[in-house]
């Protein structure tokens, strides 16, 4: 893989020349089309139908249409209900640290191993550069109270964006322990939570180079690239997930997300046939079914090419 040194210099050239971008408020401009809507709930519907495991609550769907970005569409199913985001949160990892100035070599490969490999040491390691916080013990306190600050940073500049969404925990893969089972709260009151049209949205500002500025996301893209022909060795991202679905020349840029609780993917494509879009589906309850985002996948797909 190509460094992506090369574009966060660039970045790092212009975004103090270029004005900060990537609004929620801008997603809500986009407008819904009856026709891609409907399009959308068959999709779900006939999803549900194969999945009969998997209940309408548990299921959401944003769907953007960028073919005609004059024209732009969208629509969705169950777009705002909250989910938790498993690594889906990564990709908000992401556009924070492009808006810092913290493009050290070590958070270059941490970026790389986050969203190319979805590595949870390296999202652990962007939070903690990205909010001045570092896990350990329990603490108590002013202490806490400044650690609980500092660490809602993260929180507040996508809210500043018009994101209802919590993205300020860390990604564990067994844990989390100390002070980081602090800031969950009881019950995990403080959990990180999305919604289907808060990842479209980001994934859409990324895909028409307006989060951050231009080369920021340029260089977000090239992190999120998946080949399909073939996957990468290394690729954990494609089988059994959205990609799986994709027909033969599809372009794809994503990001999964997945435990034991939900299965999700978020996606731009571009299709052979010149159509682009931005797909997110969330699900929950079904996480072990390695079919299911093919299966919904494959639904949208053949709602969408119906011309």
């Amino acid at each position: 893989m190509r460094s992506i040194g090369k574009l966060l210099t660039a970045f790092l050239l212009t975004t103090l020349a270029e004005p900060g971008r990537g609004d929620f408020r801008e997603f809500h401009a986009v407008s819904v089309s009856p026709d891609l809507r409907a399009r959308v709930t068959r999709a779900a519907a006939a999803s549900l139908k194969d999945f009969p495991k998997l209940t309408a609550d548990n299921l959401a769907l944003s769907v953007i249409d960028l073919t005609h970005p004059e024209k732009m569409v969208r629509a969705e199913y169950h777009g705002d209900a909250p989910f938790y985001p498993a690594s889906l949160v990564k990709l908000f990892f992401m556009a924070a640290a492009f808006h810092q100035d913290h493009f050290t070599p070590e958070v270059e490969r941490a970026l790389s191993e986050m969203i190319r490999l979805s590595d949870n040491d390296a999202a652990s390691y962007l939070v903690d550069v990205l909010s001045e916080t570092t896990s350990g013990p329990e603490l108590d306190g002013k202490a806490l109270e400044q650690f609980f600050y500092r660490r809602r940073s993260l929180n507040r500049y996508f809210a500043s964006l018009g994101y209802d969404a919590s993205v300020f925990l860390k990604p564990w893969s067994f844990g989390p322990y100390g002070r980081e089972m602090q800031i969950l709260g009881e019950n995990k009151a403080n959990r990180n939570r999305v919604s289907a049209n808060s990842v479209a949205s980001l994934l859409l500002w990324i895909a028409r180079r307006h989060a951050i500025s231009p080369s920021a996301s340029e260089a977000m893209l090239r992190l999120l690239a998946r080949p399909l022909t073939p996957p990468r060795p290394d690729e954990n991202q494609i089988t059994g997930f959205f990609g799986e679905s994709l027909p033969v020349g599809a372009r794809l840029w994503s990001k999964e997300g997945d435990t034991s609780e939900v299965r999700h993917d978020a996606a731009y494509v571009e299709l052979f046939d010149g159509q682009k879009y931005v797909i997110v589906i969330l699900t929950r309850g079904t996480a072990d079914d390695k079919t299911l985002l093919p299966g919904i996948g494959r639904h949208l797909l053949q709602e969408l090419q119906l011309r």
